[in-house]
């Protein structure tokens, strides 16, 4: 969206499902917050960036219907950049984004990102099958918006050193965690302040915080972290 480029950093503030009642279920639950409660406080987030100069970006997770019925327009009006993160298999069903909503979000401008095939956590299975969850995520996305995806956010935030590795390796540019903070332009692991339930006050408070050199080096050292990890497990 407008300004995107230039900015210098970017508050990244991930939500799941908006609809009420709720189209998750079980554990889901635990990240689901109605639209009616949530536009307000981003609001307050927008108002917030805005005066510190940096640029809000949304972003949504795990393909509910909520992001083409609500998300989207609220974006639009306002301006404000998204990443939507689909899991394909979860495509078309009950409560889910269809083939044809997600081409619609693609048209304006938004962004589709992968979030697997199945949705399950990249660190607990065996590296063939984290890589055939990537490959087939990414490519029922690239098929269909006819366009290449190069946007990645791990199942439940998990990923270590060896994920990183291979993500960068099949050429993801973002790879957006769960971790708080303010995103430094130009940085690939992108933090993210996930707004759910008793994380509003932290994400807020965050919103009011311009970025710094700390948010650089955070992310930075995060990033080095993980591939000294990696270098340790292969010594």
């Amino acid at each position: 969206m407008i300004g995107e480029a230039a900015a210098r950093f970017q508050l990244i503030v991930g939500v799941h499902d908006l609809a009420d009642p709720a189209d998750a279920r079980d554990d889901e639950l635990q990240s689901w917050m109605p639209f009616g409660e949530v536009a307000p406080v981003l609001e307050r987030i927008l108002d917030n960036t805005r005066a510190t100069g940096t640029i809000l970006h949304i972003t949504s997770d795990d393909g509910f219907r909520s992001d083409h019925e609500v998300l989207l327009p609220w974006l639009i009006e306002r301006g404000v950049g998204g990443t939507f993160f689909i899991p394909t298999r979860f495509i078309g069903r009950p409560g889910r984004l269809g083939v044809g909503e997600i081409r619609e979000i693609a048209a304006h401008g938004l962004r589709i990102g992968v979030h697997g095939a199945r949705h399950i956590a990249w660190t607990a299975v065996p590296e063939h099958e984290f890589l055939e969850d990537v490959r087939e995520g990414r490519d029922r996305l690239e098929q269909t918006i006819g366009a290449a995806v190069d946007l990645v956010a791990p199942p439940f935030g998990r990923f270590d050193g060896r994920i990183l590795a291979h993500l960068f390796d099949m050429g993801f540019r973002e790879i957006h965690t769960c971790r708080p903070g303010r995103a430094p332009a130009g940085e690939p692991l992108r933090p993210r302040n996930m707004l759910k339930r008793g994380q509003i006050e932290a994400v807020l408070a965050t919103s009011l915080r311009p970025g710094g050199l700390r948010d650089v080096m955070r992310c930075r050292l995060r990033r080095l972290r993980e591939t000294m990890w990696l270098r340790s497990r292969a010594a």
